[in-house]
């Protein structure tokens, strides 16, 4: 074998091989950067109960002396039949959810507290921001399911998203 030729095949093989180690493709599903979606990033959770997924769940505190949060997210229905929204829990403590019960269609999403004309409170809310709260939610067909939830200050980019009514 000519020794130009050798040289050239074992540089392209390391090459080769030093591409896939140093690529995120060849990490696979456990990659850091798959994984930061389900560890607590404070930018929303993600979570799943059946064919319902709910997205970037934030807990925006109220406005200071008020003992209220509003929890934002976003819900989707993957399923081929309708399922409703029934209870959430915030720290434990029933919330008031903007018409009791939520009907999620098929292949439909519904926001909460941002943009949006549904509300997720709570009027005895005591934890500080930068915590973090555990928070339930109880679908009719798909379940429980639970996460904890970062409380973030109405400031910046969640400034003006309060709970809605303001008391109860």
């Amino acid at each position: 074998m000519n020794r130009r030729y050798s040289t050239a095949l074992v540089v392209s093989s390391a090459l080769a091989a030093l591409t896939l180690t140093l690529t995120g493709c060849y990490n696979g599903p456990n990659a850091s950067t798959n994984m930061q979606s389900v560890q607590l990033t404070g930018n929303g959770v993600q979570v799943q109960a059946g064919d319902i997924r709910a997205e970037n769940l934030t807990l925006v505190a109220g406005p200071d002396g008020s003992a209220s949060a509003t929890l934002i997210m976003r819900v989707t229905n993957q399923d081929l039949e309708a399922d409703n929204l029934l209870a959430a829990l915030i720290d434990g403590v029933p919330a008031f959810i903007t018409g009791d019960v939520v009907e999620l269609l098929p292949n439909q999403s519904v926001g909460f507290g941002y943009e949006s004309d549904r509300w997720i409170n709570s009027y005895e809310f005591d934890a500080s921001p930068s915590t973090y709260v555990p928070v339930a939610l109880q679908f009719e067909r798909s379940g429980i399911v639970e996460a904890n939830v970062l409380v973030v200050p109405p400031t910046g980019y969640y400034e003006g998203i309060e709970p809605v009514p303001p008391a109860m």
